[in-house]
């Protein structure tokens, strides 16, 4: 099992729980759980970019990867699963 999957797994776990709890408080410690293992997860690929991959390349595959993570949350609130 590779770093990505495990970060993946804790996820997941982490996501499961929070759509499970009804304290708030609870519900904001594993947000912020899942928040860190996105992180996590962004910073580990970042340090395996090729070298020959320039900044603009960098910022434009970040934009990509937000749009599309905007696009997923938003969809998951449409159907009422978060």
């Amino acid at each position: 099992m590779n770093f990505f999957q495990l970060i993946y797994a804790y996820i997941k776990k982490n996501l499961k729980t929070a759509q499970e709890t009804e304290d708030s408080d609870e519900r904001k410690k594993q947000w912020i759980k899942i928040v860190f293992g996105i992180v996590l997860a962004l910073g580990y690929g970042g340090l395996h970019v090729p070298p020959n991959v320039s900044v603009s390349e960098v910022i434009y595959a970040l934009g990509i990867l937000f749009i599309t993570l905007y696009v997923v949350f938003r969809a998951l609130k449409y159907f009422k699963l978060i």
